[in-house]
């Protein structure tokens, strides 16, 4: 029974049981501070005759581990802390299933990947409290992953250089970096500094001691929208001192030998001030000039720089003038993403590299469950069989940080498993594990019920990149905002992705059994809580496309609209008290400002309307 947790790579079961009333242990010495981790299962005290016995065995790999389940006693060998860690939480595991009967077996273990990675977005307005970090990595420790990443741009970090600009109760400060190190540390798990330095500056630029750094100061149109300016300008000795300057406020507080730079998405670059040196020497040459320029201040400290690969894998550019040290990360995030041609190029490029899905839960709610599956699958099966470093799964927060940290979990727990042991058929086992070990529902149905959720974008039958329907339906209600004719636009944004009412009809009904579901399920009531806002919210927004279509009259659709204005609201109003369960106020204004956006475009609809003719 317990042969599905973990994956292991060797398991030989035998005939007859090992029965467990009490657990007395015997530890090495050196390995003393792994009482921590017994006592959070197990009952146990000294004993001459312990009947869990760990063993050194110097031969096997760093993080590899045998255990013989026997008849009078289990015994666990390992050569290091990270192998007696990892075998501790298989044991976890089997005796959580079976706490008083165990079937003899032998069980040679470890993993296929050497890195197990997962990032999670701090900059997009939600900034976590420390105790969601906190179990954040105990979920992560469950499941053997060994790599953590914060992401950071603009001001989510506390830079002591930069204290003016800090906001109270918005930023993770130096002491609870280092505290949540240590709790990583203590849980075989590397805590990666992160810190984009290139593109994504936006909120820098915004400040007036930086915005003369801007490429384009002007910012630039893209994705039916204008963007402020994000990108830093190349040429500027201002932009390597102002990186540098960052560099110098949180690499020295880092254990950890690696440093994620980023340096993605610097969409202004060979435009505005760069335009003639970008025509002179190539877009991508001016790019790796950059990253030249501060790779010394990364080397300072040490650090073995990784960096997004998408400027230079995406578009041809040679690798020969980058350093030689770099650990390049191919992003990407749907579920026909090509990493086999791309992690293939790096490969034969001779460099070490990573790729690096997504979870796909921002600008969407709920996550998509067939491009996480997919994208998630593609990026580990192809990194093992190309023999890559690992894998670091993303969690963004684009718009806001709209998504509640329920949808993170599947994806979350999928890369544990999958990563750990590369093994076909793994997506199987994500619902009990999750069910038995994360939300703990004691009839196994809260995991169904979210997976199921995270698969409402196929009702909508019409396909988006990186985004729902639902989602853009919220953006574009933005984005119209702006506009003098906001109606106008919105119809104009909207035009290929607007719901017929028979699909409106499928999602209602299907939203309506999700709730239904969520009220008779037996987890914590935060977990619902959070579930249910998501609902409301995707449900408010398709009440908005009644309104776009010729079917209905306009006082059908004005009722329609006055239902979309009365969720969002309702949602907002409730959205406060959930985020600030697991999270710190942060920018929660900057998220509620979009919300009033779409109320104050709603108003705009409907007054629209109002001045119509009354026509079908």
């Amino acid at each position: 029974m317990y042969n599905i947790f973990p994956n292991l790579k060797k398991q030989v079961m035998g005939e007859d049981y090992l029965e467990l009333d009490k657990i007395s242990v015997s530890l090495p010495k050196k390995m003393a501070k792994l009482t921590n981790e017994l006592q959070a299962f197990l009952s146990y005290g000294e004993s001459d005759n312990a009947n869990l016995d760990f063993k050194l065995k110097k031969e096997l790999g760093e993080e590899a581990y045998e255990i013989d389940i026997l008849k009078d006693k289990i015994e666990v060998y390992a050569s290091t802390y990270n192998g007696f860690f990892y075998a501790i939480k298989t044991l976890k595991q089997i005796i959580t299933y079976l706490p008083i009967k165990l079937q003899t077996a032998h069980i040679e273990d470890e993993p296929d990947l050497k890195v197990r990675g997962f990032m999670f977005d701090i900059s997009r307005n939600k900034v976590p409290k420390f105790k969601t970090l906190e179990y954040l990595v105990d979920l992560m420790a469950d499941l053997k992953m060994n790599h953590f990443e914060l992401y950071v741009e603009g001001f989510s970090f506390e830079y002591k250089s930069f204290s003016e600009y800090l906001t109270k109760n918005a930023y993770i400060t130096v002491s609870e970096y280092k505290k949540l190190e240590k709790y990583c540390n203590d849980r075989c798990i590397d805590l990666v500094p992160n810190q984009n330095g290139f593109g994504h500056m936006t909120d820098w630029l915004a400040k007036d001691e930086f915005k003369d750094l801007a490429v384009l100061p002007g910012g630039m149109d893209l994705w039916g929208s204008h963007r402020a300016p994000s990108t830093l300008d190349p040429e500027d000795e201002g932009s390597v001192k102002l990186v540098s300057k960052m560099y110098d406020d949180m690499l020295p507080i880092s254990k950890s030998k690696y440093f994620n730079m980023d340096f993605d998405e610097p969409f202004e670059l060979g435009k505005g001030k760069s335009e003639a040196k970008a025509n002179e020497i190539g877009v991508d040459e001016l790019y790796i000039s950059f990253v030249n320029k501060v790779y010394p201040y990364i080397k300072k400290y040490n650090k073995q720089p990784m960096i997004w690969g998408d400027v230079l894998v995406r578009h041809g550019a040679s690798l020969e003038n980058m350093p030689k040290d770099m650990i390049y990360l191919d992003w990407g995030y749907e579920g026909d993403y090509p990493f086999d041609l791309h992690l293939k190029k790096l490969k034969e490029a001779n460099v070490p590299f990573m790729s690096a899905p997504g979870t796909t839960t921002w600008c969407s709610w709920f996550g998509r469950l067939y491009d996480w599956v997919e994208n998630i699958s593609n990026a580990i099966w192809n990194t093992y069989k190309l023999g890559g470093l690992g894998v670091l799964t993303t969690d963004w927060g684009d718009f806001g940080h709209l998504q509640h940290l329920g949808p993170t979990l599947p994806p979350l727990v999928f890369t544990g498993l999958l990563s750990y042991r590369c093994k076909a058929g793994t997506i199987k086992q994500v619902r009990n594990y999750l069910n038995k070990f994360v939300f703990k529902d004691k009839d196994n149905l809260f995991a169904d019920i979210l997976m199921d959720a995270s698969s409402y974008y196929q009702y909508e039958k019409i396909w988006r990149g990186n985004n729902t329907v639902a989602f853009a339906t919220f953006m574009y209600m933005n984005y119209a905002n702006r506009e003098v004719d906001k109606v106008g636009r919105f119809k104009e944004l909207m035009k290929w992705s607007t719901l017929s009412y028979d699909n409106y009809l499928v999602l209602e009904d299907f939203f309506k059994l999700k709730k239904k579901q969520v009220a008779n399920s037996k987890v914590d009531d935060i977990w619902k809580k959070e579930m249910n806002h998501s609902i409301d919210m995707v449900m408010s927004l398709y009440h908005v496309h009644i309104a776009l279509l010729d079917q209905f009259k306009n006082e059908e659709k004005i009722k329609y609209l006055e239902k979309a204005k009365k969720g969002l609201s309702k949602s907002m109003k409730d959205l406060k008290k959930i985020w600030l369960v697991r999270n710190k106020y942060s920018y929660l204004d900057k998220t509620f400002d979009y919300y009033n956006k779409a109320i104050e475009f709603i108003d705009a609809f409907i007054a629209d309307l109002e001045g119509g003719a009354n026509e079908a």
